[in-house]
């Protein structure tokens, strides 16, 4: 099959044959029809202490069909359309009763969805509805990651105003869950207008840009100081931009990940007495609601997709990311000529 490997940092990404990938005991080999790239995988190949180990096929925004099984795998079938989260887990920890599988004890990854096949645990796949494509169903994850971090604000209702710093498809992805869960206004802060006609569709009651008076110009679209501001920015300052433009005793919730040092004021945060936390990741019920919300008719997460490419496309598209400008969300189709 072919793939595309992370050769080390300031190299491309080199298409490979690789052998096609034999399913464990829990395990189903998909066909990958949709894979998103992901910001993580950018800043993990990055030449940061973060890296993932050269020769990895990355990929873990992906939905495929199943096209084989491991002899323990009977929840799924042959033919199956499905997404899952791009991990194993032993089951029986306390993150797995949590459903925190990222922090279990036995935690292996399964990404590889910028390959033509991979593996997944069929323990952590769902199976998609009719009415939901391949693309669909590599939109889960991102959305997944964001419902996480959203569904961690206490007492969402009708008056909470939030903040939203990053319009990418994080940004983006949790504009969408706090309108859906119950927000009152919600506005997005970016650095550009270029991601302005996404954040109306997900649902952002204004769109603003970073600059002079920003608080001011926040105030006037939200109707106040924001309750809540969630950053998915990932880069250096935003938490502290963040914490700067909540009101005294909101609620900062970070879901960027930044990879580089960043610095923040402390006194501050506790000046004004936030509260600030991170959410990292989902869980299996995090992947079944996502699912289920697009399959109830949620069609505002399909304008994250801006671009599709096949593989071959991808090692300079992927390099390309890093500096220019991109969609919120673009995709490879692994099976694409």
């Amino acid at each position: 099959m072919k793939a595309a490997i992370f050769v080390q940092a300031g190299q491309p990404l080199a298409i490979e044959d690789r052998p096609i990938p034999q399913p464990g005991s829990y395990q189903a080999l998909i066909r990958v029809h949709r894979c998103g790239i992901c910001g993580s995988d950018l800043h993990m190949t990055s030449g940061s202490a973060f890296d993932i180990p050269c020769g990895t096929v990355l990929g873990h925004e992906y939905a495929g069909e199943v096209v084989d099984i491991g002899p323990h795998a009977s929840s799924l079938k042959v033919g199956d359309r499905v997404t899952a989260l791009p991990m194993s887990a032993c089951g029986d920890c306390p993150a797995c009763r949590a459903d925190m599988p990222l922090h279990c004890i036995g935690l292996q990854s399964m990404a590889g969805g910028y390959g033509e096949y991979t593996l997944i645990d069929a323990r952590k796949a769902i199976r998609l509805p009719d009415g939901l494509s391949f693309e669909d169903g590599a939109l889960v994850e991102p959305l997944a990651s964001a419902l996480r971090g959203v569904r961690r604000i206490r007492n969402l209702d009708a008056k909470t105003r939030v903040a939203i710093v990053g319009a990418g498809a994080i940004g983006a992805s949790a504009a969408f869950w706090a309108r859906r869960l119950g927000a009152g206004r919600v506005a997005m802060i970016a650095r550009s207008h270029r991601n302005e006609g996404l954040a109306a569709a997900m649902g952002a009651d204004g769109f603003l840009t970073v600059g002079d008076d920003l608080p001011t110009r926040l105030e006037t679209v939200l109707g106040g100081t924001p309750d809540v501001v969630i950053e998915g920015a990932g880069s250096a300052g935003a938490i502290q931009q963040s914490i700067t433009l909540v009101r005294n005793g909101g609620t900062v919730v970070s879901l960027g990940g930044c990879i580089q040092p960043d610095q923040i004021l402390p006194a501050i945060a506790m000046f004004k007495d936030i509260t600030l936390q991170f959410s990292v990741a989902y869980g299996l019920a995090d992947f079944r609601q996502c699912v289920e919300t697009l399959n109830a008719g949620a069609v505002e997460p399909r304008a994250l997709v801006g671009e599709t490419i096949s593989l071959t496309d991808l090692p300079a598209r992927f390099d390309a990311m890093r500096t220019g400008s991109h969609p919120a969300k673009v995709m490879v189709n692994p099976m694409a000529g």
